[in-house]
């Protein structure tokens, strides 16, 4: 799917994925941060699971996209 991408279009997933993981991280803090609210220990777990795998998601495919942008890069020099 990404080779198929402009450069342009690379750039706008690159960015919309860096946001999503910003915004993640946020929610990440606001959720897993509260110490005046009581989680339950597998409550706790399972957010930490769904977290850490939309972080490493995200993480992966701005690897990706990033990796795709440098290749063109090459074929244009």
């Amino acid at each position: 799917m990404l080779d198929a991408m402009t450069r342009a279009e690379l750039e706008q997933e690159l960015k919309k994925a860096d946001d999503e993981l910003e915004e993640l991280e946020e929610m990440r803090a606001a959720v897993l941060g509260q110490t005046g609210v009581h989680i339950g220990a597998s409550e706790l777990q399972r957010h930490y699971a769904q977290f850490d795998g939309n972080q490493k998601r995200l993480t992966e495919r701005i690897a990706e996209i990033r990796a795709r942008l440098a290749a063109l890069e090459t074929q244009t020099a």
